[in-house]
């Protein structure tokens, strides 16, 4: 369930920033939401954070580009949704998870446990990308 309420969060922020972006520019709003986040989360870390953000100097670096793909991941979105509108947008999105996620399991990418890409994997990437042809027609 808390999946699924993310799902719809993504969505009102793809609808959000979309327009947005059309008004104070793509760079423009990609900062706003990531400095935004930055204080928020900065504020969550200071009454809530348990942990040592200095472990993050002993992590491997590219373990650590995942800042970057969130904001390739705004962007395309900023500039997608105006263009596509935020349904196609987000089933483009959906679809390249399932895509990575189904590679990243088949062949136990950055750790994860291996998960072989079966029929009924393939079933649903497929029913996935019919979902996406047919909204874009």
């Amino acid at each position: 369930m808390i999946a699924i309420f993310t799902g719809a969060l993504l969505s009102l922020e793809g609808a959000l920033y979309g327009k947005l972006g059309e008004q104070v520019g793509t760079l423009e709003t990609n900062f706003y939401n990531f400095f935004m986040g930055a204080i928020i989360a900065l504020i969550l870390l200071i009454f809530f954070g348990r942990g040592n953000l200095r472990q993050i100097t002993t992590f491997p670096k590219w373990n650590l580009i995942g800042g970057v793909l969130g904001v390739t991941y705004l962007l395309a979105l900023v500039i997608g949704v105006p263009i596509v509108g935020v349904g196609i947008s987000m089933i483009a999105i959906v679809v390249g998870q399932m895509v990575t996620s189904m590679l990243i399991d088949h062949f136990g990418w950055l750790g994860s446990t291996r998960k072989r890409i079966g029929s009924k994997r393939v079933a649903a990437l497929i029913l996935m990308l019919a979902a996406l042809v047919f909204t874009l027609f």
